[in-house]
Formats: structure tokens, sequence, C-alpha cells
């Protein structure tokens, strides 16, 4: 598998959307669970002089439910887009059917940039034990979980 990040460069970040909403109050000892999807959409880009780049949409949806209804009214929902540009920087030119084929790989840096995101806005929601994917066991933090979410 390429590891595109042994070729490309983080060049630029925006955050193009973001929604959070709190449908209710949430207790610290309340139960529930959440879902986090992520998704991540290549898009070609023109070359910037002789060198490749690439966008990546990268769009976070983190549902809350009461633990055992996940069909009921969501507790929260938060939403954030994100887009990076990347650019080449090692290697064989790397084709846009190639950095499709292997932007999964681009995963491991951009949890991060989502987390520094999202981590203040469920704080400020009374949220803070929501735990990103970044934040289980063994991807970095140093505490340990009340609530794993992935």
């Amino acid at each position: 598998m390429l590891n595109l990040l042994d070729r490309f460069a983080l060049a630029h970040t925006q955050v193009t959307r973001f929604n959070a909403d709190l449908k209710e109050i949430v207790g610290p000892d309340q139960k529930f669970g959440a879902k986090v999807e992520l998704k991540l959409t290549p898009r070609d880009m023109p070359r910037d002089g002789d060198v490749a780049q690439f966008q990546v949409t990268a769009r976070l949806l983190c549902r809350g439910h009461r633990e055992g209804s996940e069909t009921i009214e969501p507790l929260f929902n938060v939403e954030l887009i994100l887009q990076a540009v990347y650019r080449q920087f090692a290697g064989d030119e790397v084709d846009f059917e190639t950095f499709t084929a292997y932007h999964g790989s681009l995963t491991r840096q951009l949890y991060p940039l989502i987390h520094h995101q999202l981590k203040p806005v469920f704080e400020q929601f009374g949220l803070d034990q929501v735990k990103l994917p970044y934040d289980l066991p063994g991807h970095g933090s140093d505490t340990v979980s009340q609530r794993q979410v992935h």
C-alpha cells in the first residue's frame, strides 16, 4: 500500500462547514452512545507550476443518542467539513487515479486536525467524555477513556 504521507505535504486547510446542535442537556452521568463517520473525498486540482497537488474534503459527522435507542431524535449532531490541499514533495509523480486509490492513508494526519477543531466544542457542550478515534487507547491519549466512540 502506498502511504501518501511519504510523498505529499499538507499545504493548506480550511473549515468550510461547521454545524453543532445539542438537542438537550446531557448530564455527566447520563449514558449515551455516539457514532462517528469520516468520509474523505479526493478532488483533482490544477498543478502548481511543476508540482502535483490534490484536494481532500474530509466530512466528519458525529451523532449522539441515548444508550440503547438509536432511532430516537439524537441528543446531539456535530458536522465538520474540512478542505485539505496536499502538494507532492517527493517520489515519482502521482496521478489523480493513484491518489484516489490511496487517499485513505491521509486519515492519520487528518484525524488530529479534526480532533483539534472538535474537542473544544465537545467541552463547551458538556460532552468532554466523548472520545474521537484519535483519543482511543493506543492513539495518543494518556487518559483512560470514559466512553469510547468510533
